[in-house]
């Protein structure tokens, strides 16, 4: 992760001003992120950053406000897949987003098609989060 990324700055001031952006950027998430983390200690990695060439579309699940995972994440990992699909649970919460008790059944339902079938949607397909879910 640490070769994958970015080149980590040794500046403390450098990931005050990253966590004053991200506290405002990120209502639910905010700082976290923005800390120093052990890969601005350690030596820049030695293996090239992987590449992918996927052969088989992919479906990207994931709630609107995950607060372990922000949505620019796996919209990047779209970006990165090609032929894949986006599945966005609108107002959705947490990490979990198929398969729970309160998940949203237009994105089970889509999940099901895919992993029984092989099947993408045609297109992005934004589900709505069950009133209340967490």
């Amino acid at each position: 992760m640490c070769a994958d990324t970015r080149t980590w700055s040794h500046d403390p001031e450098e990931y005050r001003r990253e966590a004053i952006r991200d506290k405002a950027r990120y209502p639910l998430y905010g700082d976290f992120a923005a800390a120093i983390t052990p890969c601005a200690f350690w030596e820049q990695g030695s293996e090239p950053q992987t590449t992918i060439d996927n052969k088989v579309g992919a479906l990207i699940a994931q709630n609107e406000w995950d607060s372990q995972t922000p949505l620019f994440g796996p919209q990047a990992m779209h970006r990165a897949l090609h032929g894949s699909r986006m599945l966005t649970v609108a107002g959705g919460e947490g990490h979990g987003v198929l398969y729970a008790p309160d998940s949203s059944p237009c994105a089970d339902k889509a999940a099901t098609v895919y992993l029984t079938t092989g099947r993408l949607p045609a297109k992005h397909l934004t589900c709505q989060a069950l009133a209340g879910q967490k």
